[in-house]
């Protein structure tokens, strides 16, 4: 293709030259210049499109030295800087104050504009849609469909790729199509492989015909062959640290090698790449990543280089977050009180120094840091207001992520302190910016759902600010939407609607709310907290509060069954089939358990809830231990399990973990833990998505039910 382009360049201006035979030493000059400056242009493309960003910038770069005239290889040089991670927008901006209304000054801009972490979302639409106006090229184009396939809803970008008449000879179009179907949660399995054997019959130098299948593999824990794909991008771009990277992942999380062998095959790969792209930040970077487990010191190591070599620049910022992480988790993990002072102290100077720094190249790092801070400050019960304002502030100032966490920055600053303006301008701005995500998110259940509780979380915190402003009405109103919109499933709504009604005087109001409370799925235990607090206001002390407890409880037990019991699924699907290895040795199948109950945990270490059930789960298993017809089994989705059977044993879980995170994804489980209820038949009938905090009792209602249903299909003969 790039040689079908020099050659039309050629062509060009050969046919101008023979209008006259005077002209015509001159022609063959500037031919001859001509096919030189667009073999550059292709040489820096080759290296956009082999994802060999920063040696591309720096090719463009001396490249441009010899052809400075070339707009095109500028801007390609520029858009190789800004996929690289570099500060590219002021140097499209200075090409377009040289040269104003240039189409690829254009094209550069907005180039910059789409890799830009700030304005990106906003500004780079805008800016492609200039460009394919303004410049009538193929890679016009392109720049526009990789805009919309990076910040536009998938069904616009779908739209815009399908019309065009030309994509299907275009390996770069091609590509966009399989960059946007590795985003879709359908199975598209069979569009993806086949749109990536078209591109490779058209181009078999295009390396996102083998990266970008990988990439789609890797996610679903298909490792072979996603190692296998990668290899085949690398003979393609040998010096690419972001298929480097994705290839050491696939090798990490690979089952087939044991942890010496995935070392050494690590080893070998990050050298080769280190000696060709050692002064490239992005090796560095990624190489560090790649031995955060293997060998945490050189993990240090690399980015303590990173750090020295590159201090301004993207990956030197990862670095600096990944310290900080380091003070968080030894913070976390402090037992005595002089060893958690001296851990908070470490993480606040860190954060300190890091939110200081003049500059950030990473919007969302520095976002992370800041409620890393407000973390820390709520935390200190001695924390003064102000501080805590500092913080809070902060945090709504720079995260766009973790939304709904703006609901309770705003209450925590509302109830803590005397900035209550302040916290109310946080409140209403995380719903603004929830507005804003609904008004781009393509419509469907699930995002409905997602929705729906993110509204709720956000009214709560509104409600619990207005609370403390004393606008009670405004208050009651908030919170009773928040309510309806968690559907019963929290706590917060109930501790806030009882708080409010114990204000308005109504303290056996307040009582009926918690008591209702005591039935939500989560974090139950606050509820309890704010119940046996209301209980010592009425009361005077908390003798008989256990009884108190009880009694309600007793009370509501039946309820709450038949509210369990009522979610079995109506038209319930067949259990995914699976061979799954289990921990220790041996492959189970889920033929093999056939005609049993089975109750199928999937869980991952570093998922902070699923771990926090796992000993009620033990004593599940323990109790059914004897039963022949009930199965209590696990799924682990950890993408390494090298270390698991030590990490339980720490716990002391005996329970079975086979090893399923390729199983989990293909069945889309999307939340954890999730617990799947199977019946004698196969069927899953019912589903815990999430933490049951009542576990060994509403798991036993379960089996019990389904236990019935099948001596009941028995007797009647089904």
């Amino acid at each position: 293709m790039h040689q079908r382009g020099i050659l039309g360049a050629l062509l060009l201006i050969l046919s101008v030259g023979c209008a006259g035979s005077d002209r015509r030493g001159t022609a063959e000059v500037e031919a001859k210049q001509a096919v030189t400056a667009a073999a550059a242009v292709a040489e820096v493309r080759r290296g956009y499109f082999g994802r060999d960003w920063w040696a591309c910038a720096r090719a463009g770069e001396a490249l441009g030295a010899r052809h400075p005239d070339s707009a095109p290889l500028r801007a390609w040089t520029i858009a190789c800087a800004a996929r690289a991670g570099e500060d590219a927008l002021p140097r499209a901006e200075a090409m377009l104050s040289e040269r104003p209304g240039e189409p690829w000054g254009l094209f550069a801009r907005a180039a910059a504009l789409i890799d830009d972490p700030t304005r990106g979302p906003d500004e780079g639409i805008p800016a492609a849609r200039v460009v394919a106006g303004a410049l009538v090229h193929p890679d016009a184009t392109w720049l526009l469909g990789r805009a919309l396939v990076v910040h536009g809803t998938r069904e616009e970008a779908a739209a815009f790729l399908a019309a065009l008449p030309g994509r299907a000879g275009a390996p770069e179009l091609l590509g966009l199509e399989i960059a946007l179907l590795t985003t879709s949660s359908e199975d598209v399995e069979a569009s993806l492989l086949a749109l990536a054997e078209q591109v490779r019959a058209l181009d078999p130098s295009f390396v996102d015909g083998w990266f970008l299948p990988a990439k789609w593999l890797l996610a679903r824990r298909r490792t072979a062959e996603a190692e296998v794909s990668f290899a085949r991008a690398l003979e393609l771009s040998p010096y690419s640290p972001a298929i480097h990277a994705r290839k050491w992942d696939a090798i990490s999380m690979g089952q087939a090698r044991g942890p010496e062998a995935k070392k050494a095959a690590i080893d070998a790969d990050v050298a080769a790449l280190l000696r060709a792209r050692g002064d490239a930040p992005a090796a560095l970077h990624a190489a560090a990543y790649a031995y955060d487990d293997l060998s945490p010191e050189t993990a240090r190591r690399y980015r303590v280089q990173v750090l020295a070599r590159f201090p301004d620049s993207r990956e030197a910022e990862w670095a600096r977050i990944e310290a900080i992480r380091g003070f968080d988790r030894a913070w976390m993990a402090a037992k005595g009180e002089r060893d958690r002072r001296a851990a908070e102290q470490a993480l606040r100077d860190a954060l300190a120094a890091f939110i200081a720094r003049p500059r950030h190249v990473v919007p969302a790092l520095l976002a992370e840091a800041h409620m890393l801070r407000y973390f820390v400050v709520r935390a200190d019960a001695g924390a003064r207001p102000e501080e805590l304002l500092v913080a809070a502030q902060g945090f709504a100032a720079h995260e766009r992520q973790n939304l709904h966490l703006f609901g309770e920055v705003a209450a925590v600053l509302a109830e803590r302190t005397p900035y209550h303006a302040e916290a109310e301008a946080i409140a209403r701005e995380g719903l603004r910016l929830a507005e804003l995500r609904f008004a781009r998110t393509p419509p469907s259940e699930a995002a409905k759902d997602r929705e729906r509780h993110l509204r709720g979380v956000l009214l709560g915190g509104l409600g619990a600010v207005l609370h403390a402003q004393g606008r009670l009405a405004e208050a009651r109103e908030a919170l009773q939407q928040s309510r309806a919109l968690h559907r019963g499933r929290e706590p917060e709504p109930f501790i806030r609607l009882a708080a409010l009604a114990e204000t308005e005087g109504q303290p056996a109001e307040a009582e009926r709310l918690l008591i209702a409370g005591l039935n939500v799925e989560y974090n139950r235990d606050k509820v309890v907290a704010a119940l046996k607090a209301l209980y010592v206001r009425r009361r005077g002390s908390e003798r008989g509060f256990a009884g108190y407890l009880a009694r309600i409880e007793r009370s509501q037990r039946e309820e709450r069954r038949a509210a369990v019991l009522a979610t079995r699924i109506a038209e319930p699907r067949t259990l995914a089939a699976f061979a799954l290895p289990r921990l220790g040795g041996g492959e189970v199948r889920s033929e093999t358990l056939a005609g049993r109950i089975m109750v199928i945990n999937l869980w991952f270490t570093s998922c902070s809830p699923c771990v926090k059930e796992l000993p009620a789960l033990q004593k599940l298993a323990d109790a059914y231990a004897a039963a022949p017809d009930v199965v209590i089994t696990t799924v682990n989705t950890d993408p390494s399990t090298d270390r698991l059977a030590a990490w339980l044993a720490d716990r002391g879980l005996r329970f079975e973990v086979l090893l399923g995170e390729r199983w989990a994804i293909e069945s889309k489980v999307r939340s954890f833990p999730t617990t799947l209820f199977v019946d004698p038949q196969g069927r899953v009938v019912f589903v815990q998505e999430s933490i049951s905090e009542r576990l060994v009792e509403e798991f036993t209602w379960r089996i019990e039910a389904m236990r019935a249903a099948t001596v009941g299909r028995t007797r009647s003969g089904g």
